[in-house]
Formats: structure tokens, C-alpha cells, sequence
């Protein structure tokens, strides 16, 4: 890792559960080399945390985009995830790791438990939960931040979960596509999530809630391939992007890696909560996922959450193979249509400097 640059996940320690959970809580953060900052944040004025809200229901845009509550020892973490099947829903895999290294929750010990909340009552404030009966961690993902053996960098590749729920989805919820090809630079995404909000000058501010949740775009910037081919080879399995706004393009500033920025009241930033929330494109008309939100971080002197920050998540197109022999779901997968506008971006220039942003 640059020693300028500061990672994130974005696994929300829940803050107030109320009712829905029961279970005690612990401010504690899980990753051991890092702190865990308080989802999808605003522009700056007149925009706002509350311009961005999704409304719940059953005819809204991202209704099978739920929450997800994690508990453990004691700790109760709030996540984000995407319906891809009846009984199938795919997150991060750091949200269901106890320990921060690959280490699976166990459902079978007493007090552990994963449950997914549905927003998509025709009831206002209504909500559906389901516990999950199986839940799956891609097995190449061996702890945010860590390498496979023999590659000395800061690993956040494969940080990939499936979620079996214990009975189906209402059947209101609506069930998403999974891209089925490598992103581009230039791509733009619209990010779906739970986690605490704020705005791009003030960060951070929002508390992360189990029945609200934001949307926003931005563009992806860069790319890390497979690190467990050292990075230079393989396809595309963790994407990158910065928070432009207020004058602020850090990857074009510093590193020549000038996408457009999306304006004051589309561009967003992500934090903590919005792990494993989805990162959707139109495919052929359809509203389809194309990646994960699983990490936020910042240079040596910015605010976390603010304007210059920057954020990324893992390319889902990568691993199909892990999502279809962990779904009991048949998942659908949607084909490229044609190549991604490249908006100006030498991919192949791109690809030849360092994997990474440092």
C-alpha cells in the first residue's frame, strides 16, 4: 500500500438497532490495521444525504437492494447486498468474516446469525426479514487487505460473499442481472447503499440505518487484476474511482486519470454500511449489476467522506464461476452489448502504469 493512501472497508459497525436486533453491539472495529469509518454521500450544497434517499416500496427502482445485519461475539454489524436469485443474495466477504482473516461466520454456534432486511412493503416503514440458512465467502478471499502467499502488497481482491436465504424473497423485490464482462475506464455506476452519509465537504455525518437507503453514480477510474497472478495478468477484479466535486479531481490531478466527473447532485462517495451494496449499469435496457462497493480511502491530509477521496469494489463479472456453484439460485448473466464508451481514457496506457493508484 502507498504510504499516502489510507483503505477502508466499509463493514458498519451498527449503531443503533433497536427492535430489529436484540443483540448487543460493540464499537469496536474488526480490522485490526485500520479504523472503520461511519454510505453513499452527497454533493455540497444544495445537495443533500436526504436528496439522495431511495423510497422504499415495492415499485422502487431498488427494491431487491437490502441490508443486512451481521452478528457475532457479541457485535452487530450492518452491511449492504443485491438479490440476484429467490434465495440468493451477493455481498462482501469481509461482511461475514469474524475475523478478519477469510474466517467464515458459523451459523451453528449460538448468537451468530445473518439476516437480510427487505424495504419493499407497500406498508410505509414495513419491512420483511429473512435469516439466512447457508452463507458462502469466496475462497480466494483471505482477509481485507491481505495477500495471497508471495505477493507483498494490500490486497482487496475477491472480497465476494453469497447469502442463501431461509425462505424466498418477497416477490415484489426485484431480482438483478449480474454483468457478465470486464468494466472499462470511463463506466460509469450507480451505487446503491445503506451506510452512514454526509457530504463531500464535511464528510462523514449520517448515521447508517437498516431502512434507509441512498443512490448515486460515479465513474470508474482504474483497475487491479488478479492477484493471485501477481497483477499482471488476468481479468479486471477490483475497480477504483475518486469523489470529484467543488473544483476536486485527485486521480486526474495526480496520477493523469481524468474521467468525468458527474456533476454536484449525481457524483457520490461510499462508506461504512455500504459494503457489499451493488454498483449497477444499464445493459441492454436492464438495470444490471456490475460490481461490489467495498472500500473507501483517503490521502494523508482529506477529511474521510469529503471531495478528493476515492472508493471501489470488486468486478462481479470476474467471478461467475464462484457465484453460480454458491447460488441455489440459477443466476442470470448478462452479456456485453458492444464496448464501453472509453470517454477519452487510453485503457491500454492505464493498464501499463502500476496496478494501483500508489
Amino acid at each position: 500500500m502507498h504510504k499516502l493512501l489510507h483503505f477502508k472497508k466499509m463493514m458498519g459497525v451498527a449503531l443503533s438497532l433497536g427492535a430489529l436486533i436484540g443483540a448487543a453491539h460493540a464499537n469496536a472495529s474488526i480490522i485490526a490495521d485500520s479504523t472503520v469509518v461511519p454510505a453513499i454521500t452527497s454533493g455540497a450544497l444544495p445537495d443533500s444525504p436526504g436528496a439522495r434517499v431511495d423510497p422504499n416500496g415495492p415499485a422502487a427502482m431498488y427494491s431487491g437492494v437490502v441490508s443486512i445485519n451481521i452478528v457475532y461475539s457479541g457485535k452487530s454489524f450492518i452491511c449492504t447486498g443485491a438479490l440476484v436469485g429467490k434465495r440468493t443474495v451477493v455481498s462482501a466477504g469481509h461482511c461475514v468474516d469474524t475475523t478478519g482473516n477469510g474466517d467464515l461466520i458459523d451459523l451453528s454456534q449460538q448468537g451468530n446469525s445473518v439476516r437480510v432486511v427487505f424495504n419493499n412493503s407497500a406498508t410505509p416503514g414495513a419491512y420483511t426479514l429473512i435469516s439466512a440458512s447457508a452463507v458462502s465467502m469466496n475462497p480466494d478471499y483471505h482477509g481485507f487487505g491481505h495477500c495471497p502467499v508471495g505477493v507483498d502488497s494490500f490486497c482487496v481482491n475477491d472480497d465476494v460473499s453469497v447469502i442463501t436465504l431461509a425462505k424466498d424473497a418477497p416477490a415484489n423485490a426485484q431480482i438483478y442481472g449480474i454483468a457478465n464482462n470486464d468494466m472499462e475506464a470511463g463506466q460509469q455506476v450507480t451505487m446503491v447503499g445503506y451506510g452512514t452519509s454526509g457530504n463531500g465537504v464535511d464528510g462523514f455525518n449520517v448515521a447508517p440505518s437498516f431502512f434507509t437507503k441512498r443512490s448515486g453514480g460515479n465513474v470508474m477510474d482504474l483497475f487491479d487484476l488478479n492477484d493471485e497472478q501477481g497483477f499482471v495478468a488476468g481479468h479486471k477484479e477490483v475497480w477504483y474511482a475518486d469523489f470529484d466535486g467543488n473544483g476536486v479531481d485527485t486521480f486526474c490531478t495526480m496520477f493523469n486519470v481524468c474521467t468525468a466527473a458527474l456533476g454536484n447532485s449525481v457524483e457520490s462517495g461510499i462508506g461504512g454500511g455500504d459494503s457489499g451494496g451493488p454498483s449497477f449499469i444499464n445493459l441492454n435496457g436492464q438495470l444490471t449489476l456490475a460490481a461490489t462497493n467495498t472500500f473507501t480511502g483517503y490521502f494523508d491530509g482529506q477529511t474521510p467522506g469529503t471531495f478528493g477521496t476515492y472508493l471501489g469494489g470488486i468486478v462481479l463479472g470476474t467471478y461467475q464461476q464462484y457465484l453460480m456453484n454458491a447460488s441455489v439460485d440459477a443466476l442470470t448473466f448478462v452479456p456485453e452489448p458492444g464496448s464501453f464508451a472509453l470517454l477519452g481514457l487510453g485503457v491500454v496506457m492505464l493498464l501499463r502504469a502500476r496496478r494501483r493508484v500508489g
